[in-house]
C-alpha cells in the first residue's frame, strides 16, 4: 500500500499479521521496518483537543486524505491505525507534514486514525468509512426491439440499481437487480437511451450506496418488413464489376478498408460482409445492416451497391429473377467450389431471411 504525503515522500507497505482493512504499516525512510509494538489505546482525557484539529477529505471507496493544523509546531507527527481485532493502535508512519493521501483502502469499510507526537502524546483521533465502488455498464447487443447490458460491481455488491434516460439528463428507475445482466425489452426502434446504475450494499441494518456509475448510451436498430419470398437464395457478384471511380460504390470496395474473406471469398468492412439490397432497405453506401436467418444465424453485413429497382419486385424488396433479397460482392478468384449462383448452400448463410433490422448512426 502506498501513502503519499504532501512533500511528495512516500511510505512503502509492509506485511504484518496484525494487518486489517487492506492497510499495511509502513516508514518515512521507504525501506521496510521492524513491525512496530501495539500501542494501547489512550485514555481519551490525555487528547490534546485545543491544539490539532483533524479532517478526512476526497473520500473514496479506496483511498482517503488525513490532514491536520496545530497550535504548537511539533518536529513530527506519527499516524497511527486503530486494530479491531487487538483494540490497539499501530503505527502507520511519522512525518512533518500535515497531510497524508491513504490508498489501498478496502470499500464501506470503518476506519480509525489518531495522531501523536514525538513524545506520544494523543494530539487527535478521526472515524471515516470509505464508499462503495461504482458500477459500470457494458452494451452488449442492441437489436429494433432491446437493449441487452451487463453490469460489473464489486463482490460486497447486494444489489444494483438500473436507471433510463432517453436524453441523457433526467433518468428514471428502470430495475433492481441481484444478477449482472438485465435486458431492456421496453424500447422503441430507431431511439438512443442512456443507462446508469447505482450499487447498494447491506450488511445487517447498515446500507450503503455507491455513486451513479458512468452512463453508456445505445441506440436501438431500425426495422424493416419482409417480401412473401423467403430470400434463401444469396446471389452474388464480382467487386471489379464496380467501374465508376467516383462512385461511393468503388470507393467503398477499393478502400484500404475493404478485404476478401479468405474462407467464403466475399469483400469485408470491418468484419462486415459487403452486399446489395434493394431500394426499399435504403440507399445510402455504407449503410450497416444486421440480417437474421432461421436457425437464429446472424449476419451483420454494409451496403456496397445498390439493386437496380428495374430487376426488383414493386416494392424493391428482392431480385425478381432469383427471387433473392441478398447479394454478396466478392473476388472472383477466391469464390469456394461448389458454389453455383447461391451462397445459401453454404451453412453459415443458409436457410430463409426472417430479419433485417439496420444500425442507426448519427
Amino acid at each position: 500500500m502506498l501513502f503519499v504525503l504532501s512533500s511528495g515522500y512516500c511510505a512503502y507497505a509492509q506485511s504484518s499479521s496484525n494487518d486489517v482493512y487492506g492497510i499495511t504499516l509502513g516508514s518515512m525512510t521507504g525501506q521496510p521496518t521492524p513491525a512496530y509494538e501495539a500501542i494501547p489505546v489512550p485514555e481519551s482525557a490525555t487528547v490534546h483537543q485545543a491544539e490539532v484539529t483533524l479532517r478526512v477529505s476526497d473520500i473514496t471507496p479506496n483511498s482517503a486524505v488525513i490532514s491536520w493544523s496545530s497550535e504548537v509546531t511539533y518536529i513530527t507527527y506519527t499516524l497511527l491505525k486503530f486494530n479491531v481485532f487487538t483494540n490497539t493502535y499501530q503505527e502507520v508512519l511519522s512525518t512533518t507534514e500535515t497531510t497524508v493521501q491513504l490508498t489501498d483502502l478496502a470499500e464501506d469499510t470503518d476506519y480509525q486514525f489518531a495522531l501523536i507526537s514525538n513524545n506520544t502524546s494523543l494530539l487527535g483521533e478521526t472515524e471515516f468509512t470509505t464508499g462503495v465502488e461504482k458500477a459500470a455498464i457494458t452494451v452488449d447487443k442492441v437489436s429494433s426491439s432491446a437493449v441487452e447490458l451487463s453490469l460489473q460491481h464489486s463482490v460486497n455488491t447486494s444489489s444494483l440499481v438500473l436507471y433510463r434516460s432517453t436524453d441523457g439528463e433526467n433518468y428514471t428507475e428502470l430495475a433492481t437487480l441481484d444478477g449482472d445482466s438485465y435486458t431492456d425489452t421496453d424500447v422503441a426502434e430507431a431511439t438512443t437511451y442512456y443507462y446508469q446504475a447505482k450499487c447498494v450494499v447491506t450488511r445487517g441494518d447498515k446500507t450503503s450506496e455507491s455513486q451513479l456509475s458512468a452512463p453508456v448510451q445505445a441506440t436501438t436498430m431500425k426495422s424493416f418488413g419482409l417480401p412473401a419470398v423467403s430470400g434463401a437464395t444469396k446471389t452474388y457478384a464480382y467487386y471489379t464489376a464496380v467501374t465508376a471511380r467516383s462512385s461511393p460504390q468503388y470507393k467503398l470496395l477499393r478502400s484500404d478498408a475493404c478485404y476478401t474473406d479468405p474462407e467464403t471469398g466475399i469483400r469485408m468492412v470491418d468484419g462486415r460482409y459487403c452486399v446489395a439490397l434493394g431500394s426499399y432497405y435504403g440507399t445510402k453506401i455504407g449503410t450497416k445492416y444486421r440480417i437474421t436467418l432461421e436457425g437464429g444465424k446472424e449476419l451483420e453485413v454494409i451496403l456496397c451497391d445498390q439493386k437496380s429497382d428495374r430487376h426488383t419486385d414493386a416494392n424493391h424488396q428482392y431480385a425478381v429473377n432469383n427471387q433473392d433479397i441478398l447479394e454478396f460482392y466478392i473476388e472472383k478468384s477466391k469464390l469456394p467450389r461448389g458454389i453455383r449462383g447461391n451462397y445459401g448452400t453454404l451453412p453459415q448463410f443458409s436457410g430463409a431471411v426472417v430479419a433485417i433490422e439496420q444500425y442507426v448512426e448519427d
